[in-house]
């Protein structure tokens, strides 16, 4: 992998000790990322939906021509800005040697430009991306790939926890909301939440916004349009 200013890197020179406890505590993180998306499937690695496409025609083998088309395919609808809202990348990047939380187009580009993993981006990088489970909807639509595989829903069993019951309270009385108001400002939605007994952290309202917005029919993140006199 390509080194940067925010990458991890035993170059010399450095606290080796210190670069390695970092590298474990972002693999750990990481890893308990993965397995809680395993049951929540709120989010999709791109390795895992080019090893579904590799197996589309119900085969035990996966097909390496097929795998391959699929990152390349996924690679193509990133640098053509098809995961981004508002012009902002969608597609988290998890990976131990980076601090770096997004794959951008013009990260991708220059990784495939210059291939830096020997693989044209797919195992060091595509493989290590990931993105929302409804731009995965959409993406299935585009190449009309069958929609909702059973593989990416999110597990029966799993036990949604009391943080998320809350979130989805909250989206529930916000919809409404939006739906009459779609000007709706994100802090009116926020004491709107709250005088309703759905007060959430920062973080989880993030989330129930975009997602209530969604819900109701508008754009996932607002845009920045002008802002309201106050009534004099």
């Amino acid at each position: 992998m390509r080194p940067d200013k925010n990458d991890v890197q035993l170059y010399g020179g450095g606290d080796r000790e210190r670069d390695w406890r970092t590298r474990q505590r972002r693999t750990a993180r990481i890893k308990r990322i993965t397995e809680r998306q395993r049951q929540t499937r709120e989010w999709i690695n791109f390795a895992e939906i080019a090893e579904w496409c590799s197996k589309e025609d119900q085969s035990i083998l996966p097909n390496k021509e097929k795998r391959a088309a699929a990152f390349d395919t996924l690679a193509s609808d990133l640098l053509a800005g098809e995961f981004e809202e508002n012009g902002r990348s969608r597609v988290l990047y998890l990976h131990p040697a980076t601090s770096r939380a997004r794959m951008t187009p013009d990260w991708l580009k220059d990784v495939i430009d210059h291939n830096y993993d020997g693989d044209h981006g797919r195992s060091a990088y595509l493989g290590h991306c990931w993105i929302e489970r409804s731009m995965l909807e959409r993406w299935l639509a585009k190449h009309r790939l069958p929609q909702s595989p059973p593989r990416f829903r999110p597990q029966k069993n799993y036990r949604v926890s009391g943080a998320t019951e809350k979130e989805t309270a909250a989206i529930k009385v916000l919809v409404p909301q939006l739906k009459a108001d779609p000007d709706l400002r994100r802090a009116d939605a926020a004491k709107w939440c709250d005088e309703n007994g759905c007060r959430l952290g920062k973080r989880a309202f993030d989330r129930v916004w975009r997602e209530a917005r969604v819900a109701a029919g508008l754009k996932r993140i607002a845009s920045p349009g002008r802002r309201r006199k106050s009534p004099r």
